[in-house]
């Protein structure tokens, strides 16, 4: 993949946060990123594993799950094209992350250590608010997943899912869409096939 769709990935990542980078924070921002090729199926984190890497989403789907006592399979998040892979609470606590991270397709990510991107910070208010709406993003994206459990029935959890991923859930299992959403296969078949009569 070539460098402008880097630089475009970064530039709407950006605009998204409302941040506008100097060349000379940008520059640092971009060095220590390494381009990473992940396969289906494999892991940018494991359960039990640290988390000390943050990534920044090319191309591909990722999900965030784990294993309940049950052995029932509970996916948490989906993360698609220009989005954050970073498990902020297992970094944050220096304990093993909770939940696995698992590429969904074929993908590419850029990576960079936590610990570098704590060195460029230090000092460097651009790249300080920069880390600080990272940060936030991804625990507003946590929240409003955590509370549609408690405000919305599974049929307004579907809606919402299509209108904060309007073109990922073709891409995605129908067992893995279910357990996000908090239900059976079955159960969101119905969902579907309700919604498809009442367009």
């Amino acid at each position: 993949m070539n460098e402008n769709v880097y630089s475009d990935l970064w530039m709407n990542l950006l605009k998204s946060n409302e941040i506008s980078l100097g060349e000379e924070s940008f520059s640092l921002l971009r060095n220590i990123f390494k381009r990473k090729v992940l396969k289906k199926d494999t892991f940018f984190l494991q359960e039990g594993e640290k988390s000390t890497e943050i990534g920044l989403i090319v191309k591909g789907v990722f999900r965030s799950y784990y294993i309940d006592k049950k052995g029932n399979d509970i996916t948490k998040y989906f993360y698609a094209e220009g989005e954050i892979l970073f498990s902020y609470v297992a970094y944050l606590t220096q304990k093993e992350s909770m939940y696995s991270v698992q590429a969904l397709e074929d993908s590419e990510i850029l990576v960079a250590k936590i610990s570098d991107f704590e060195k460029i910070i230090a000092g460097n208010s651009q790249l300080i608010l920069f880390y600080k709406k990272m940060v936030d993003s991804v625990l507003v994206v946590k929240e409003e997943h955590a509370s549609s459990f408690k405000l919305l029935n599974s049929t307004e959890r579907y809606k919402q899912f299509l209108a904060a991923y309007p073109r990922l859930e073709k891409r995605l299992k129908q067992c893995h869409l279910a357990s996000y959403l908090g239900i059976t296969p079955v159960s969101l078949s119905r969902i579907r096939k309700k919604s498809i009569l009442n367009k």
